[in-house]
């Protein structure tokens, strides 16, 4: 059997420059600024992004090889031509992909090292401001207590004072407390003696009014009983 030469859509596939493309567009990245730190050499995504695309374009081509590899008379030979292609084209997009993290990850150790020189730096510079400012806390925390000492002394001076007019505002809340208290007692024995007093004048009125009652009621028998004893009995007088 005579073997052929590889089939013309493997051969389209080994033409492609594909690494050529994915390098051209791992080299555009541009890089971006940031405020706190400084730009990336490279823009890693960019190159993340072209490396995916030419790795979905090389399985894209593969699969076009090999769907037209079943047109060919060896089939399986040039199957296999087309996955040596697609899988030295998939190790260098992986050898790529294992550059740029390692890059990004170089890039990014030199970025915390850098930012923590910078810090340190910084604290180092102000350095003598905190030595200063603490300086003149503690020089403050001495004064206050200073002041403090002094206004003890000056209250311990004056306990004696103090405790002689505790005793005699004492001395006054205890006199006003003791004629609040009888003050309200004779208004309470007022107020009972007031009760009483009307209770008294309300009893006089109504005996008074009673006995006036009594009398009018026996007025009044008499005048019924006269008046029968005339219209009955005649008078030995004649009159």
């Amino acid at each position: 059997m005579i073997v052929k030469p590889r089939s013309a859509a493997v051969a389209h596939l080994v033409s492609t420059p594909v690494l050529a493309a994915m390098c051209a567009a791992c080299l555009l990245a541009a890089p971006a600024l940031a405020q706190t730190r400084n730009p990336p050499p490279r823009d890693f995504e960019a190159e993340r992004k072209a490396i995916g695309d030419s790795r979905a374009w090389t399985n894209y081509r593969f699969a076009e090889a090999e769907r037209a590899c079943y047109s060919k008379f060896l089939v399986n030979r040039c199957i296999d031509q087309a996955k040596d292609v697609q899988r030295d084209e998939l190790h260098v997009l992986r050898a790529k992909e294992l550059e740029v993290g390692d890059a990004e990850r170089a890039w990014k150790a030199a970025e915390r090292d850098r930012e923590q020189a910078l810090r340190q730096a910084e604290y180092e510079a102000g350095q003598p401001g905190r030595a200063a400012n603490e300086a003149a806390s503690r020089a403050s925390y001495d004064r206050k207590q200073q002041e403090q000492a002094l206004r003890d002394a000056q209250q311990g001076a004056d306990a004696p004072q103090r405790a002689a007019n505790a005793e005699k505002y004492n001395q006054k809340q205890s006199d006003f407390d003791a004629k609040m208290n009888e003050a309200r007692q004779k208004g309470a024995d007022q107020a009972r003696q007031r009760q009483e007093n009307t209770r008294a004048y309300q009893q006089k009125q109504a005996d008074a009014a009673q006995r006036q009652k009594d009398l009018d009621e026996r007025r009044a028998n008499a005048e019924e009983k006269k008046k029968q004893g005339q219209g009955s009995t005649p008078s030995p007088f004649g009159f």
